[in-house]
């Protein structure tokens, strides 16, 4: 029952961190980014519109759809607590449900995405000032990512290489084989880097984004990948070696436990604290174009 008791445990964090505490951190957020940008700048590129009030009254739908999982939430953690009690309870249902209300958590920040893309392709207008000049500065990934970080997505990205040679040398029923599992997480590590790329070499598209702005977003998004590439392979490794013990019982608890973690580390990036402005300047010199 000691599985039980954690699983449970663990779910209740989820909900209150991803639902929670994710959604203050983040309407923080979006007040302080528009408070950041001056009410002409505003006006210049939404003409007529009231761009606070608009995205407070989105706010107040995001928080109402928050509640609402919540509650879902709370619903299916007592639902779960009678479950689990049953001598036939089933490890694949919980998980499902488990992964069916993870991505119900994420919907209110798609959600949030959608109302960005179509509030801007709605309203609006091309700046009729001149270009400004550029001040463009050399990124590199350890102008953002501490060194150690990226050696432990190599070593994690290694670890999970090696344990699945060594597991199929000692195989079990429903091991896929070592090169399939590492082939699905070389395409994954293939996906995140092409992301981290663009994000520090592609081109800026908000107009309205400051320099110190723009830099804390790739510095989120770059350490957001690397933490992807350290946990993933160790996750995926466990949940290998879980099947392998014959240890079906936590399953429940495991998948929980993945989950609160992306969380935390989707919440930890939101609470960022704000940097200096000297923090902004890069290692590497500045070139002005």
């Amino acid at each position: 029952m000691l599985e039980i008791y954690a699983f449970l445990a663990v779910f209740l964090v989820q909900i209150l961190g991803m639902s929670v505490l994710y959604p203050i951190r983040l309407s923080l957020l979006i007040r302080a980014s528009l408070k950041s940008i001056p009410g002409e700048r505003l006006a210049e590129f939404y003409p007529g519109i009231d761009v606070a009030y608009a995205h407070e009254r989105f706010l107040t739908r995001y928080r109402v759809a928050n509640t609402v999982v919540v509650v879902l939430g709370m619903v299916l953690l007592g639902w779960f607590a009678w479950y689990t009690q049953r001598p036939d309870w089933d490890e694949g249902t919980i998980g499902g449900l488990l992964t069916v209300y993870f991505f119900l958590q994420n919907f209110p920040v798609v959600l949030y995405a959608w109302f960005t893309t179509r509030f801007n392709k709605v309203h609006r207008r091309t700046s009729t000032e001149s270009k400004r000049k550029a001040s463009l500065q050399r990124r590199g990934l350890f102008d953002f990512v501490p060194p150690l970080a990226v050696c432990l997505a190599v070593l994690s990205y290694a670890q999970f290489v090696a344990f699945n040679f060594y597991v199929a040398e000692h195989p079990f029923p429903g091991y896929g084989g070592p090169f399939a599992n590492i082939g699905i997480l070389t395409v994954g590590y293939t996906l995140l880097g092409i992301l981290a790329y663009r994000m520090l070499y592609g081109r800026k598209t908000d107009p309205l984004q400051t320099h110190s702005d723009r830099l804390h977003t790739i510095r989120i998004t770059v350490n957001a990948v690397v933490w992807t590439c350290i946990l993933v392979p160790i996750v995926a490794s466990l949940g290998i070696a879980r099947q392998a013990l014959y240890l079906d019982t936590w399953g429940p608890f495991v998948g929980s436990t993945i989950f609160l973690v992306f969380s935390l580390l989707s919440l930890r990036f939101l609470s960022a604290p704000p940097r200096e402005p000297q923090a902004d300047e890069l290692r590497s010199g500045a070139v002005h174009q």
